[in-house]
């Protein structure tokens, strides 16, 4: 997790991505367009007003299209498979769509990968360059293993932990940089909230439980909801205890992400950076390491009993 990250602006985009007044692409709309057609599909900005961020430019592309093609609101809904409160919030820029969402789009309008790359580039915007590439694997991943020993991963966090993780190393941000960065954060815990989940394996040194973040009070909500998240499917909780000898992950926290049509990722992280692992001997070392870590700490049942005891002696 990114402990305590300078707030940064949105990253620029490319020219391929940047806003179009007017943008002619191949249309097999399946609901007012012709397929096979050049057609245009005319952008709502105004000159000069052309979005910046990545969020903006879905927003805009996915309102364009769905206009250009004739659909009302509703009847694109029933076409998506949507409520309709679901695309008034998408279009206007409320709530985030799912990557299925943005896939199904690229399919429906007939422009592979354009709504998917603008879903990427507005999933990672949120975050520090470094730290952007780790919240696009969590999207993407069907399984998540982590070793974290030196705060709850952000993942797991409550908001007022989140909160005073973020707030404790910026004296000089503003309250709206710090909320800002604070609510990006727990967005990213949408995805275990999908049809869908990522699979999630997390092994916590104590330490981190006993760190009383934000005082008492938050760290008592922090681990009740560890508690609550480790009685839930998809999610594997354990402890790695103190009195454990020569354990593993003393180098540091890391994270192992699993795909089902790629091959595995792993992330590495420190001080305001992080750095992605791809080479595939490297990868499968860390894995190496992770299965270690795990092996050397409790059991998720003696885990949950070991923070219930950390938690009555607050």
């Amino acid at each position: 997790m990114p402990s305590a990250s300078t707030s940064r602006p949105p990253p620029t985009p490319s020219k391929a991505l940047r806003g179009r007044p007017t943008q002619h692409v191949r249309a097999r709309v399946r609901g007012g367009c012709t397929a096979g057609k050049e057609v245009p599909v005319m952008s709502t900005a105004e000159p000069g007003t052309r979005p910046v961020t990545f969020r903006a430019m879905f927003v805009e592309e996915l309102r364009a299209r769905r206009e250009h093609a004739g659909l009302l609101q509703r009847e694109f809904a029933e076409k998506a498979h949507v409520s309709v409160s679901s695309v008034k919030q998408y279009e206007a820029g409320k709530k985030k769509p799912g990557r299925k969402f943005a896939t199904w789009c690229d399919e429906f309008y007939g422009c592979p990968g354009t709504f998917e790359r603008l879903y990427d580039g507005m999933i990672a915007e949120s975050y520090p360059s470094w730290f952007g590439p780790r919240v696009l694997f969590e999207d993407k991943a069907s399984s998540v293993h982590e070793w974290e020993m030196r705060g709850i991963p952000g993942l797991l966090q409550t908001r007022s932990y989140a909160d005073a993780v973020i707030r404790a190393c910026r004296p000089y941000d503003t309250e709206e940089e710090l909320d800002r960065d604070a609510a990006a954060r727990i967005e990213r815990q949408n995805i275990l909230m999908r049809d869908d989940p990522p699979k999630l394996w997390v092994v916590l040194g104590e330490g981190v439980l006993r760190q009383a973040v934000g005082g008492i009070h938050v760290i008592r909500e922090q681990l009740d909801h560890l508690l609550s998240l480790a009685e839930g499917q998809g999610i594997v909780l354990q402890v790695l205890p103190f009195a454990v000898s020569d354990a593993p992950g003393v180098d540091g926290p890391a994270a192992l992400f699993e795909f089902e049509d790629s091959p595995p990722v792993a992330y590495l992280e420190g001080w305001g950076s992080g750095r992605v692992v791809k080479d595939p001997r490297e990868v499968a070392a860390i894995a190496t390491a992770l299965s270690m870590i795990k092996g050397c700490a409790l059991s998720p049942i003696d885990s949950a009993q070991l923070i219930t005891k950390i938690r009555s002696e607050l």
